[in-house]
């Protein structure tokens, strides 16, 4: 009886907050494979990826914000619905534009990408159709841009 309680006494220690001694791990099922930072993809990586926008900006009040910024063509506040950092963080209508697909589900890169291409079919300075690989150039921009102030998740 003694070691019941005894045990019962050292579980509530190690699940208690305050007195916090057990951390949980998750792991993958691919262990064995080494971790390569976002910044470190290649192509054909980015090409194979998913985003994911943060779960706390998919709301309605983000969404007509966003409708919004698209409609007037204004810069989209994207710190004031989720302040991760002191900073003003805010974007183009563009790319607020490719951020619509994400709040229904997370979206492969490519399909972003095309999305680009049709925002912006056109380059802004040379008036030259946007080829595929401009516009996974500007589309890795920007979720790299996103990613590091965690609005986006990716995965590959």
């Amino acid at each position: 009886m003694l070691g019941a309680v005894v045990a019962g006494n050292r579980l509530f220690e190690l699940l208690h907050p305050v007195h916090r001694l057990l951390d949980l791990w998750c792991g993958s099922p691919n262990q064995g494979e080494s971790f390569v930072p976002v910044s470190e993809w290649s192509d054909s990586g980015w090409q194979s990826a998913k985003a994911f926008l943060h779960p706390q900006l998919r709301t309605s009040e983000f969404r007509e914000d966003l409708v919004a910024c698209v409609t007037e063509m204004k810069p989209f506040v994207i710190s004031q619905h989720l302040s991760l950092i002191d900073e003003f963080i805010s974007t183009d209508s563009s790319v607020g534009l490719c951020l619509f697909p994400l709040l229904e589900q997370p979206q492969p890169i490519m399909t972003l990408v095309e999305r680009w291409m049709q925002v912006r079919p056109l380059d802004l300075i040379t008036f030259k159709p946007t080829d595929e690989k401009q516009a996974l150039y500007m589309v890795k921009q920007l979720l790299l841009r996103l990613e590091a102030l965690g609005y986006v998740m990716l995965e590959y």
